[in-house]
């Protein structure tokens, strides 16, 4: 299991919904465009002049290290970074709406936002199924529709094991599809339990932007 999964918690509400501690990203891409917007739906800049950056406006190496709380977008210049690297922070600013929606927006999410924030995930078929039948909870494991059922109702039970997962494979298996081999195998290399993602991808024809 990742630690980077065991900094996060999360509480059940009045409502049921299992709330994650921390704060929601203020800024992400807008499904279906290449419109970076804020908390509110308001248009900031372009994708081509966003860079992800972590709580203290650094801007973020391209590497295969989750999400963290803080992280943002911040407009800046894309003209010095490899096409790699230009892949890698679109794939943030993808993650960050999706991130929000199941950490803190699950109450009011609906199936038809969630499968447009998944928009990127189905059409490389990301994270297609899931599994429950394992003999530990590390061998389980959630698809798109079945962590978004889980969020939906997770019975009383702190899920953010299962949300954390799916939100880390996601990104890696995104970055998978759309980078380079030789940033794939750097994914590889810089794992910090020895996995190769991009195999665990099972990708059969890659799918760039």
């Amino acid at each position: 299991m990742s630690h980077s999964r065991d900094r996060y918690a999360c509480q059940i509400n009045d409502e049921g919904y299992c709330i994650f501690t921390g704060s929601p990203h203020q800024t992400g891409l807008k499904p279906g465009t290449e419109q970076i917007i804020n908390a509110n739906g308001e248009f900031l800049f372009w994708s081509h002049e966003a860079l992800a950056s972590d709580a203290s406006g650094n801007v973020l190496e391209a590497r295969g290290k989750p999400t963290s709380d803080g992280d943002e977008l911040m407009k800046s210049s894309q003209e010095n970074l490899t096409d790699d690297e230009k892949v890698f922070h679109r794939v943030m600013a993808i993650m960050y709406p999706i991130r929000n929606a199941l950490m803190y927006d699950i109450a009011e999410l609906t199936q038809i936002q969630w499968d447009t924030l998944l928009e990127e995930l189905t059409k490389r078929k990301i994270k297609e199924t899931t599994f429950t039948e394992g003999d530990t909870p590390r061998d389980n494991y959630y698809g798109r529709q079945g962590i978004f059922e889980l969020a939906k109702d997770p019975d009383g039970q702190d899920i953010h094991h299962e949300v954390m997962r799916f939100l880390e494979e996601s990104s890696l298996y995104l970055l998978c599809h759309t980078t380079s081999e030789d940033f794939n195998e750097m994914l590889k290399e810089t794992h910090p339990e020895g996995h190769d993602p991009c195999c665990g991808a099972g990708i059969e024809e890659k799918i760039g932007f």
